[in-house]
């Protein structure tokens, strides 16, 4: 069992600007939902659809598809933020024959009143601080 492991983003985007909306947990909930059902679906073009915040996001939906699609994701995970709009999430899925468990680690901030996550490392420039990060095997 490997995690993606992907450093906290740098900074956040919306601050100060009073039109802005403000980070939903519900809607987090949503939106990860949706990238799981994505996945299972190996629904590359919807994936992309969904990170077009990213730079690259059809490019880091391929990679995601590649690596992740098809292998069973539960709908499940826990969240966790020690940085304000920034949340570390562990998704539970399964791999294998076996249907072994296996954990994933996605960073997911609010940007610019979009739900983004990091992008899988070689897809997008990740910035000089962020970690290395490897797919489940």
């Amino acid at each position: 069992m490997v995690s993606l492991c992907a450093v906290a983003l740098a900074a956040c985007g919306g601050g100060s600007d009073p039109g802005s909306a403000k980070p939903d947990l519900a809607d987090q909930d949503r939106f990860l939902k949706d990238y799981v059902q994505l996945l299972n679906a190996s629904n590359e073009n919807g994936l992309a659809g969904l990170l077009d915040a990213h730079p690259q996001g059809d490019k880091d939906a391929r990679a995601r598809i590649n690596a992740y699609g098809g292998k069973g994701w539960d709908v499940r995970w826990t969240r966790a933020s020690e940085f304000a709009n920034v949340w570390k999430i562990e998704i539970v899925g399964t791999a294998g024959a076996k249907n072994r468990p296996v954990h994933v680690t996605e960073t997911v901030a609010w940007e610019n009143a979009h739900w983004v996550m990091a992008p899988l490392p070689g897809v997008a420039p990740t910035p000089s601080a962020a970690a290395g990060t490897e797919p489940p095997h």
